[in-house]
């Protein structure tokens, strides 16, 4: 019950103040996600690695507990963005490399 109420609250939070605050033109948006049925015929065409797999590395990497996963366009490659949820509380982003699952850092610096 605690689990589906915290994945509510990040759901909300995440698109929640997407939707209501467009960004401004000129700034370049550097993450482009894909919707789910997109991403498994990405990871199947492109043998990726499998996103629990991405997200069991990044959890070890950061010692997080992982709550979401997105396959997205960053600098015309396939990257994994991971969302975690930190032992302190505070919600981390981590990018993963499709290719590898290899971590590539926060989202912003890479």
């Amino acid at each position: 019950m605690m689990r589906a109420a915290l994945l509510g609250a990040v759901m909300a939070l995440r698109f929640g103040a997407a939707a209501a605050q467009p960004l401004p033109q000129d700034e370049p948006q550097p993450l482009l996600c894909v919707g789910p049925a997109k991403a498994r015929q990405l990871v199947f065409d492109q043998n990726l690695v499998p996103p629990i797999r991405a997200m069991r590395q990044a959890s070890a990497a950061s010692g997080a507990e992982p709550i979401d996963i997105q396959l997205c366009w960053f600098h015309g490659a396939l990257v994994y963005d991971v969302t975690l949820l930190d032992r302190n509380g505070p919600m981390i982003h981590r990018l993963m490399s499709g290719a590898t699952g290899a971590p590539l850092g926060e989202p912003g610096k890479p």
